[in-house]
């Protein structure tokens, strides 16, 4: 199974929010083509570029993995009414009567399932595809699923918010683990046990060897703020090219 990065997650936080820019990433092998999570709708523009890209359309993917029910990971769900939607049972149970104060969870979310092709997933780790194992990670939601992937070798953890950035595993502590924090630590563990290369929820994909990240892509953003009505705005650009790769 080949994983491609269609778009990298954004470890970005304002002082009330979260950007919330998730890690989209694209499986495929000889028969399957799944998209893993479908991020927010403001990336919706940015998803069918990546696709079209690789030569695909909503209606080339014939799965999608959604990791859990939260806002950033599900809004463009709607693009892809021919696909298998997988998803955690506990985290679909969980989304008709949502705990109070959890903003993390849209109460819309069933609804945008409704009419689509769902198969629910036990709390339990199974085979998918070969070579594709789902791995339990909760924490950061009530049953968050990642994936682990046999790839050239390799095994790839496809950990989605259950290693939220690549300081998650340099500390060794879960940054964004709302639900339980109990579980998001253990499940931090088990992620970083689980594999060779990272790609966590909101980050670039790493390499993680004697507490060092390795980082295998790089970021380009230009940001703007508007701060001024009657002048240009204020803009500045971010790079991690020509850095030091390791962190």
């Amino acid at each position: 199974m080949r994983v491609d990065l269609l778009i990298p997650g954004l470890p970005a936080k304002a002082d009330h929010f979260l950007f919330g820019i998730c890690s989209l990433l694209l499986l495929r092998d000889e028969t399957r083509t799944v998209l893993f999570d479908t991020g927010p709708f403001r990336v919706r523009q940015t998803l069918l570029g990546a696709l079209k890209a690789h030569g695909l359309t909503p209606d080339s993917i014939d799965t999608v993995f959604v990791t859990h029910l939260h806002w950033d990971h599900v809004e463009n769900l709607d693009l892809f009414p021919k696909a298998e939607i997988l998803v955690p049972r506990s985290e679909f149970d969980y989304a008709a009567a949502i705990r109070p104060g959890d903003w993390g969870t849209p109460p819309f979310v069933r609804e945008i399932l409704a009419d689509m092709r769902v198969t629910l997933l036990e709390d339990k780790e199974q085979d998918l595809f070969p070579g594709v194992r789902t791995l339990t990670l909760p924490g950061h939601s009530i049953g968050l699923q990642g994936l682990v992937v046999e790839a050239e070798g390799e095994r790839l953890v496809l950990a989605s918010d259950g290693l939220w950035s690549a300081r998650d595993a340099v500390r060794g502590v879960p940054d964004v683990a709302f639900f339980d924090r109990l579980q998001g630590q253990q499940s931090l563990d088990k992620a970083l046990a689980a594999g060779t290369i990272f790609y966590p929820g909101h980050d670039r994909p790493f390499r993680f060897d004697g507490g060092r990240v390795t980082y295998l892509t790089q970021y380009d953003f230009d940001l703007r703020f508007s701060f001024q009505p009657y002048g240009q705005d204020l803009t500045t650009s971010i790079s991690t090219r020509g850095a030091a790769a390791e962190a």
